[in-house]
């Protein structure tokens, strides 16, 4: 047991060592044959893509104007903008959306959850 702590105390000394040559001359990692690009990385984050911005609220729309006004306002956007609609406003967490091709699909969709989450709570602003 004992000898095995006294393997690890050389180990962890010839790193060391040799972290220190490395800081000094980076070289000596192409001497060692070692370049930073053949090194795996173990975690490395996906990037994300960004979400497409849109400079009007739709509650707000839908507030306004009713489904007309929001649906007009709609049909102007691109199918990855509506996309990222549904995303950002948790419109469809089963993420089935994300296959669908047809734009008057993905308008029915934010069309809906905007009128359902504008209802939530009416009964109670309409009580005497």
């Amino acid at each position: 047991m004992s000898n095995d702590k006294e393997i690890a105390k050389r180990v962890a000394h010839i790193l060391k060592v040799l972290a220190k040559k490395i800081e000094e001359n980076p070289d000596t990692l192409r001497d060692l044959g070692l370049i930073l690009g053949d090194i795996p990385t173990v975690n490395q984050k996906k990037k994300k893509t960004e979400e497409p911005q849109i400079d009007f609220d739709i509650f707000q729309i839908f507030a306004e104007g009713g489904e007309p006004a929001l649906r007009q306002k709609l049909e102007t956007l691109e199918l990855k903008t509506l996309k990222g609609i549904i995303r950002q406003h948790g419109f469809d967490t089963s993420k089935l959306a994300e296959k669908w091709r047809k734009k008057e699909r993905l308008l029915n969709l934010i069309i809906e959850r905007v009128s359902a989450r504008s209802d939530k709570g009416r009964v109670f602003k309409e009580y005497p």
